[in-house]
């Protein structure tokens, strides 16, 4: 070979691939094997050049020494973690809403930390996945011991992933994928609940705003509200209404009705007192402020933003909040809070 050629290419090729063809004349002269052979030769085998080239060029896949990065929250190493091959690292992708997975018609989102934490009280059999930042991990730790006993996927992802799966920056750092409630019917629910002495029961008319409906349900809650009733029991798994009402809709039975009339009718059969709740004071609507009334231990609240006249005929008494001329009417939520005051502290 000329010194012009010599002199042109890279001189580090050199180095290493004089010294490989030192060792395979060597291996060739003691007769050598195939497997230093195709080392040395690499992929090509007629030309100087492309031996230099591969052998400096080393891909991903075929270097085996190379070790893949180490997850986040992996704890294998150091504490031998049976969640080792379930935790994810934050940069990946995980597995709901933008990267193949599908919502079932039969499943909704649960976020926040109450709300959540009340559904693995009060239902964890429903619990389908869990979404957690890390910083979220240690308060659900219960959680996910839970979830690694019975086998269900969970993903430690970012808090910019989250709100890509709820669509909210309201999600407090933790997301769950639940199978939604199966209501009950009137029916049901009375013969569970007709032995006791003391119940209490509101129906909800005409109340879709999922804030409004959270409250209710926080304050149904937490004065010891044991059924609510409902034309769209479906609104009851609006991750929004479930964030509002902290966790107050996992211990109220849900009851579809879509007939109240009927449903109400059938509550008075069983000694329910049937009371509506006026959103104001009406001229045109005889009704009793709420300091002056008296309930009896079993009672059925009607509630409803927008007058309902069928509903108001149906019940046994009428209540309203007296108001003042700065502000004559109150929140539903707040109004319906209350009345359920009212009563728990008064039967």
């Amino acid at each position: 070979m000329n010194d012009t050629s010599e002199k042109s290419k890279p001189t580090i090729f050199y180095a290493k691939n004089s010294e490989a063809r030192v060792k395979n004349r060597s291996a060739k002269e003691r007769g050598g094997d195939y497997k230093n052979k195709r080392n040395n030769e690499g992929f090509h085998s007629d030309s100087k050049a492309k031996h230099d080239r591969i052998e400096t060029f080393k891909p991903k896949k075929f270097n085996k020494t190379v070790k893949p990065a180490k997850a986040q929250f992996d704890l294998t190493d150091e504490y031998d973690s049976p969640w080792q091959k379930k935790v994810r690292d934050n940069e990946q992708v995980p597995t709901f809403g933008y990267d193949g997975y599908r919502q079932k018609k039969e499943e909704t989102l649960v976020y926040s930390e109450n709300s959540c934490k009340a559904v693995f009280k009060h239902r964890r059999l429903a619990i389908v996945k869990l979404f957690i930042t890390q910083e979220m991990t240690y308060q659900f730790k219960e959680l996910i011991n839970w979830l690694v006993k019975q086998r269900l996927g969970y993903d430690v992802v970012s808090t910019e992933q989250i709100t890509k799966i709820t669509q909210t920056p309201h999600h407090g750092g933790v997301c769950l994928i639940v199978k939604k409630r199966i209501p009950l019917t009137v029916l049901d629910y009375l013969d569970e609940y007709d032995d006791q002495a003391q119940d209490c029961i509101i129906a909800v008319d005409d109340v879709n705003n999922p804030h409004n409906l959270g409250g209710l349900m926080r304050s149904a809650a937490f004065f010891g509200v044991n059924g609510v009733i409902l034309r769209q029991t479906n609104l009851l798994d609006s991750g929004a209404a479930m964030r509002v009402a902290e966790g107050g809709i996992e211990a109220v039975e849900s009851i579809k009705s879509d007939d109240f009339i009927a449903s109400i009718d059938l509550l008075k059969q069983h000694g329910y007192q049937v009371i509506a709740l006026l959103p104001c004071q009406l001229k045109s609507i005889s009704s009793t402020e709420l300091s002056h009334f008296k309930f009896t231990k079993k009672v059925a609240l009607v509630i409803f933003q927008q007058i309902n006249n069928k509903l108001i005929n149906c019940a046994d008494s009428i209540i309203h909040l007296q108001g003042n001329d700065n502000m004559s009417a109150l929140n539903i939520s707040v109004a319906t809070g209350i009345v359920l005051s009212a009563i728990k502290y008064q039967s």
